[in-house]
């Protein structure tokens, strides 16, 4: 007795390629702070989710892999999109507090930060009161 041969089903390359994609994007948000991190996220963010758009052809429904890429791309570029705000709302306080020439040169911005902190700890009062 023989068994069948089933033919192996055909991989959709680009979802493969837009699942690979968007978990790389996924894991460069660890390394946001590292120089080309994000843009490295945010274009292969995009690049995964064209891939799944791609990978459905004239079908109507996305295949597996390419669903996973489109989730984790969407992901990234969402929490990309916030860390960004949060830097700029961070460099937007630090001019307004310090000023914009304090805050290009880093021994002016730490003196001032450590000042401010100093200041800061000398106003705060303590809890225990005399008995």
């Amino acid at each position: 007795m023989t068994e069948p041969v089933y033919p192996r089903p055909r991989g959709n390359s680009m979802a493969s390629a837009s699942q690979i994609m968007g978990i790389i994007s996924a894991i460069c948000i660890v390394f946001f702070f590292l120089p080309g991190s994000m843009l490295l996220g945010l274009v292969l963010g995009c690049m995964a989710i064209l891939f799944a758009h791609l990978s459905k052809g004239s079908g109507e429904h996305f295949p597996t892999q390419a669903k996973v890429g489109l989730g984790t791309s969407i992901f990234s570029l969402c929490v990309y999109a916030l860390l960004l705000l949060m830097s700029l709302a961070g460099l937007y306080m630090l001019v307004q507090m310090f000023g914009w020439e304090t805050v290009l040169d880093p021994d002016a911005l730490m003196e001032a930060m450590d000042n401010f902190m100093k200041q800061y700890l000398n106003s705060m009062t303590t809890g225990g009161g005399s008995l």
